[in-house]
């Protein structure tokens, strides 16, 4: 059975001085047998709304898949948000059948509900990306939660009245690490295995730069791979108790209502980082097929 997807992100791939693994989560989507991607919505995080939303049009141009629709969000009021239309609109075709995968801000999936107070009910699952369960440590360096924390009453709502519930927090994101030796080898991959190399490197030096590693955190792949391909993490059930002054900071564990969700934990480091790299191979081989067996991508 084909799974039914929609990816709601900030993604900013490309963007300098901005995150890649927006991007990165939406190529493995895509890459995956019986999986398919009704549309990409657009939200704010990584960056400012308008930004994010031409460059996601940019980007899915770039990687050959222009023809599956983007929807722009919006920050204010639920009245003029497009991509929660489509939310609402998809949840009551593919009742029960669709999934959602959250890599930003949760304000589409919030504004889906005030549409229609029975959204979440028609949702198979969500999978986010967001939230911490203690304080977030690189390198002895704090980094601030980024995205329930960018629009702390969107992610509350989701946390208290969605259905089946995977997150992917930023503590458990560490686990998995992208060396730079590995990325390298990408160079001698495929030619949108070359792209990806060249296209991504940036952020490999902004995180040495800024944290001294000499690899980087694909954040928001976890919550990708978790959704679609849980055999490689162990199914952790937590039980969280966010509230509204905590959730300001991400944090999941306040005063709050109990609520049951999965937080998975990677089983093996190795397997699951090659995993994604065996999906960027396999993603460069669709794509030169579609095309004939000639190069799309030139580097």
């Amino acid at each position: 059975m084909t799974k039914k997807i929609i990816i709601d992100c900030d993604n900013t791939f490309s963007i300098d001085g901005c995150d890649i693994d927006d991007g990165l989560a939406i190529i493995y989507t895509l890459a995956q047998e019986n999986t398919e991607v009704l549309g990409i919505n657009t939200t704010f995080g990584n960056n400012e709304l308008e930004i994010v939303y031409s460059n996601t049009i940019s980007f899915m141009k770039n990687i050959g898949y222009s023809h599956i629709p983007i929807y722009k969000g919006s920050k204010g009021s639920y009245r003029n948000n497009e991509a929660a239309k489509f939310l609402v609109e998809m949840a009551n075709k593919y009742n029960g059948e669709l999934s959602i995968l959250a890599t930003g801000s949760l304000t589409n999936l919030y504004h889906a509900w005030q549409i229609d107070n029975t959204f979440y009910e028609k949702i198979k699952n969500i999978s986010l990306m967001g939230g911490i369960t203690e304080p977030l440590i690189i390198n002895n360096k704090i980094l601030n939660e980024l995205n329930f924390s960018c629009n702390h009453k969107a992610a509350l709502n989701v946390l208290e009245h969605g259905k089946s519930i995977i997150i992917a927090t930023g503590n458990t994101c560490l686990d998995g690490f992208f060396t730079r030796k590995r990325f390298n080898k990408l160079k001698e991959g495929n030619d949108f295995e070359k792209w990806l190399y060249q296209s991504s490197i940036y952020w490999f030096d902004r995180e040495k730069n800024s944290f001294g590693n000499d690899g980087i955190y694909i954040w928001d792949i976890v919550a990708a791979v978790a959704l679609l391909n849980p055999y490689l993490f162990m199914e952790n059930i937590l039980y969280i108790t966010p509230d509204k002054e905590g959730i300001k900071k991400g944090l999941l564990f306040g005063k709050g209502n109990m609520k049951k969700v999965i937080i998975p934990k990677i089983k093996d480091r190795n397997e699951y980082i090659e995993h994604v790299y065996e999906q960027y191979k396999i993603f460069g081989e669709n794509a030169n097929l579609k095309s004939m067996n000639k190069p799309v991508f030139q580097v």
